[in-house]
């Protein structure tokens, strides 16, 4: 299940009981228009750069969006 079903549709399942705390937080916060939740595209999620096996261009691509440079 997204962020974003999760954010908008109040009913909770047993594999989410864990995170409910959290969601609350970031519930009210959508409705009270203090934060917004966008869908980002699998090939801007900067977050793979550190979680996934990527090609050298995209890794690159990455270290530059997160602020890594190269140290002469």
């Amino acid at each position: 299940m997204g962020a974003g079903s999760l954010t908008s549709n109040p009913v909770f399942h047993a594999r989410t009981k864990n995170i409910e705390m959290d969601l609350h937080f970031v519930r009210d916060k959508v409705i009270s228009k203090q934060l917004e939740v966008r869908f980002v595209p699998n090939l801007d999620q900067t977050a793979d750069c550190m979680t996934k096996a990527l090609a050298q261009q995209r890794f690159n691509f990455f270290q530059g969006k997160i602020g890594i440079i190269d140290l002469p």
